[in-house]
C-alpha cells in the first residue's frame, strides 16, 4: 500500500473506530430527551424545498443576494428565489456531487469525489472545468477573483474565477492519520484562512499561496494516534479584525487576522467551527454543550447541556438567538442572553448536517435527505 493509499485508509477508517468507542459506552451516544419550550418565540417555516439526497456528502446552500443555489449528491445543482422558494432552474451534472456549493452570486461551483471541479454561470450554464490531487468534501471558496478548493490530501488549489486557469496550490506535511471532515476555508481581507491536521490554522496570501503566518489551535496531545488527534475542524469565524478557530480534542481560540498573534484560547473538543457575534463567540463540542465566551478576553459567559448527544451542527447567530441542527431534522434556537431554549422546528429530511447560512433575519438550512429550508424567528 502506499504513503497516499495508506492516509486515505486511515481517513475512511477513523468514523468507524469513534463509532466503536459510542457503541461501547451508551452513555457516551444516547441523544438527550427533548425538553417541552412552555412558550416558545413563534417560529416559522417560510419555505421548503426539495434538492435531492446528499448521500453521506456534506452539502450546503450557498446563499447571495438574490440566489440561493444548493446541490444534492447524483449531480443536481438548482437556483432557487430566497424570497419565494420558487425554483429558477434545475440541471443534472454529467458528475456526482460530493462538496459544495460555492458561489460568490457569478460563479456557481461543486466538486466530484474524483478531484473534478465545475463552475457554472448564474444562469446554470457550465464555465470551465478544473481537476484538484484528490476528492473533494469541503465547499469550494469563491470570490475575490479565485476559486478556492481544499482537497481531502489537505491541498489546496486556487484557480481563476473566470477562466479555471490554476493560479497556485499549497500543500504540507499532515499527520498519518486525520479527521475526514469537511474543513472550510474563509475569506480575511487579501489571505485565505484554512484549518489542517495537527492543530494549525495558517493564512495564505491569495496573489500566490504564499503562508503569511501560522496560529497553533491546539497541539497534539496523547500516546496513541487517535488520542492525538488535534484537526482544525468546520470554518474559522472572521469579524472586526479577529478570527476564531476549533479543533477537536483541542482548544477554541481566537486571534488577530492580521497577524495570527493569539488573544486568548479555552479548552473545548470541536466538530465544527464556531460563529461570533459584536460580543460573544459561540461554539459547539463534541458532547452537543453549546457554549459561549465573551469575545473580549473570553470569559465563560453560559453553557448549555439540554441537547447533548444530539450531533448537533455547527451554531449560527441571529439578531435574538443561537440556532444549531442536529440529527433528527429540529433546529433549536438558544436565547444568546443566557442559552435557554427560546423555539424549535422539525425540517423534513432528517440530519442537518451542514453549516446553517444567513438570509435577512432568518437561516437557510439543508437536510441529509435533500430538503432545502427558509426558517425565521417573528420579531
Amino acid at each position: 500500500m502506499t504513503i497516499a493509499s495508506a492516509r486515505t485508509a486511515a481517513l475512511l477508517a477513523l468514523p468507524l473506530t469513534l463509532a466503536a468507542c459510542s457503541a461501547r459506552d451508551p452513555a457516551f451516544s444516547k441523544p438527550a430527551e427533548l425538553v417541552e419550550i412552555k412558550t416558545p418565540h413563534p417560529t416559522r417555516i417560510l419555505w421548503q424545498v426539495h434538492i435531492g439526497r446528499a448521500r453521506g456528502a456534506v452539502l450546503q446552500p450557498a446563499v447571495v443576494e438574490n440566489a440561493v443555489y444548493a446541490a444534492a449528491a447524483d449531480g443536481t445543482v438548482a437556483r432557487i428565489a430566497p424570497d419565494t422558494g420558487q425554483q429558477v432552474w434545475r440541471i443534472q451534472l454529467d458528475l456526482n456531487v460530493s462538496a459544495g456549493v460555492g458561489s460568490d452570486g457569478l460563479r456557481v461551483v461543486v466538486a466530484s469525489p474524483r478531484g473534478e471541479v465545475l463552475a457554472l454561470a448564474p444562469d446554470g450554464k457550465e464555465l470551465w472545468r478544473a481537476r484538484v490531487s484528490s476528492d473533494v468534501t469541503a465547499p469550494p471558496l469563491v470570490g475575490r477573483g479565485l476559486v478556492i478548493v481544499r482537497s481531502t490530501d489537505h491541498r489546496v488549489a486556487a484557480f481563476e474565477a473566470e477562466s479555471g486557469k490554476r493560479r497556485w496550490i499549497y500543500q504540507r506535511q499532515t499527520p498519518p492519520l486525520a479527521l475526514r471532515a469537511p474543513t472550510e476555508m474563509t475569506f480575511a481581507g487579501d489571505t485565505v484562512l484554512v484549518g489542517f491536521p495537527g492543530g494549525k490554522l495558517v493564512a495564505l496570501a491569495l496573489a500566490n499561496g504564499a503562508p503569511r503566518w501560522e496560529l497553533t489551535v491546539s497541539e497534539p496531545k496523547g500516546t496513541t494516534e487517535v488520542e492525538r488527534l488535534a484537526d482544525v475542524v468546520g470554518q474559522p469565524a472572521v469579524e472586526g479584525g479577529e478570527v476564531c478557530a476549533a479543533s477537536f480534542q483541542g482548544r477554541l481560540v481566537c486571534a488577530d487576522v492580521g497577524s495570527g498573534n493569539l488573544r486568548w484560547a479555552r479548552e473545548l473538543s470541536a466538530v465544527n467551527g464556531p460563529t461570533m457575534t459584536g460580543t460573544r463567540v459561540y461554539a459547539v463540542d463534541a458532547r452537543s454543550h453549546v457554549y459561549a465566551y465573551w469575545r473580549e478576553g473570553g470569559a465563560h459567559a453560559w453553557r448549555n447541556e439540554q441537547l447533548q448527544n444530539r450531533a448537533l451542527g455547527a451554531p449560527l447567530a441571529l439578531p435574538q438567538a443561537v440556532a444549531v441542527g442536529d440529527f433528527e431534522g429540529y433546529v433549536h434556537f438558544l436565547r444568546e442572553e443566557d442559552g435557554g431554549l427560546l423555539a424549535r422546528v422539525r425540517v423534513d429530511g432528517g440530519a442537518i448536517v451542514a453549516r446553517p447560512q444567513r438570509f435577512a433575519d432568518g437561516l437557510i438550512v439543508q437536510t441529509e435527505g435533500g430538503e432545502v429550508a427558509l426558517l425565521r424567528m417573528d420579531r
